[in-house]
């Protein structure tokens, strides 16, 4: 009986030994922006020779009690804040990968019974945010759309509006969101106003890890339609001035061209048909009634006279050229016959 009492006084005391530890991990749940870093603390008042964090259910980081951080790694690593009581180390991890899914940091003690702790870790990320058309002047009193973009933010974030720094009610505009492929959330919020004079239009995204709202700022400048109708037409006007002097320019260019173009023509044309009429006037003509004389140098007339016969017969295969020199008070011409045999020229004289 004294042995089973033993027995029990030995469990409950390795019970209250159990409850009586104590092991925590802070903070439960941690939220940071992308691109920062995050430090969870890790303190229990029992002994233990090897403690494990994990990211994910995957080793991070490994401590030795006796010889502290085992390896080392830039993105991870440990700060020993023990005190006397509590064996305290500092886990710091540097810039977190994004995930759309809450993540699980856990410290693990070794050996004997294995303690264990949870923590949960969401990274946000930070977009940009851009109002299309940038600063702008319209008429007074005519409504003007603007368009915010927020670009690659998560979680969704919220769109606020503000005119002159006064807040404008979400009635007043839209926004719808869409996710991409990445996880990240891209929205288009618009905004409808109507302008009186210089307005200030703010528009700001925010999530829950961004400590000051992103904003992007436009001016909106109010003009009234007399002074932007004057405008218009002077610089209308001017423009139709400068269009019907450059047009003006262009047809006098154009028409001094052409007529140089036809007086080239026509004294190009004149000119051929000068040395046409001084070919035709030099060109000789053939005279089929002419019957020479006798040639000189002949002692028989007899045979002057066949010869001559003979010439005259055969004209189709003679061509004359005559060439006529300047006359004054004679004339000379001279008579080129072409023969088959050869060229013959005959000179003669007529005295006037």
């Amino acid at each position: 009986m004294w042995g089973v009492l033993l027995l029990k006084l030995v469990l409950l005391a390795c019970v209250m030994d159990v409850v009586l530890s104590v092991m925590q991990l802070e903070p439960k749940n941690a939220t940071v922006l992308q691109g920062t870093e995050v430090r969870f603390n890790c303190s229990t008042d029992e002994l233990w020779d090897v403690m494990v964090w994990q990211l994910n259910g995957r080793s991070m980081l490994t401590i030795s009690a006796l010889h502290g951080p085992l390896g080392y790694h830039d993105s991870v690593w440990a700060v020993n804040r023990s005190a006397s009581a509590f064996s305290v180390w500092e886990f710091v991890l540097k810039n977190p990968e994004f995930s759309p899914t809450v993540q699980e940091v856990t410290c693990e003690l070794l050996p004997g019974i294995v303690h264990r702790e949870t923590a949960a870790l969401s990274v946000q990320v930070e977009g940009r945010v851009l109002i299309s058309g940038g600063n702008m002047s319209v008429q007074v009193g005519a409504p003007v759309f603007l368009q915010c973009q927020a670009v690659g933010w998560y979680p969704t974030p919220a769109v606020e509006w503000s005119i002159n720094r006064a807040t404008v009610d979400s009635s007043q505009f839209n926004s719808s969101s869409v996710q991409d492929q990445t996880g990240l959330f891209n929205i288009t919020s618009v905004l409808q106003l109507r302008v009186e004079n210089i307005s200030k239009v703010e528009c700001s995204v925010s999530i829950l890890a961004l400590p000051v709202p992103h904003t992007c700022t436009v001016f909106i400048f109010g003009e009234h339609l007399e002074s932007n109708n004057v405008v218009v037409i002077a610089v209308t006007v001017t423009l139709c001035i400068i269009v019907l002097l450059a047009l003006l320019t262009l047809m006098f260019f154009c028409r001094q061209k052409l007529i140089r173009s036809k007086l080239f023509q026509d004294q190009l044309s004149f000119g051929q048909q000068n040395t046409e009429n001084n070919y035709e006037e030099r060109q000789g003509k053939v005279n089929f009634a002419y019957h020479p004389e006798g040639p000189t140098g002949f002692n028989n007339p007899q045979q002057a006279d066949t010869e001559t016969t003979a010439a005259t017969q055969k004209a189709p295969d003679i061509i004359y050229v005559m060439s006529q020199e300047p006359r004054q008070e004679s004339m000379t011409d001279y008579i080129n016959v072409q023969r088959r045999d050869g060229l013959k020229k005959t000179r003669q004289s007529t005295t006037v």
